[in-house]
């Protein structure tokens, strides 16, 4: 399985590549691949974000008691 490049060197080679230099001599000079530099580039035109795009995972969001309170006269019959 790869390894994860950090957000840092994918920043690091965006800026390089946004000074003057190809997306290849940036991703040599941060040793990452070019595909991870043109998939960067293409995610943050999309969604704004590097890491952009991404499912979320895990279990929905609980209730929190403040969102309770404020929610609870919608929920009571009143009669």
């Amino acid at each position: 399985m790869p390894t994860k490049v950090s957000r840092h060197k994918k920043l690091d080679a965006l800026t390089l590549a946004s000074s003057g230099l190809t997306q290849k001599h940036a991703a040599r000079l941060t040793h990452i691949s070019v595909s991870t530099v043109g998939r960067s580039k293409r995610k943050l035109r999309l969604h704004g974000d590097i890491e952009g795009g991404k499912k979320k995972r895990g279990p929905r969001a609980k209730f929190t008691p403040e969102i309770i309170n404020v929610m609870a006269p919608f929920f009571i019959n009143v009669n």
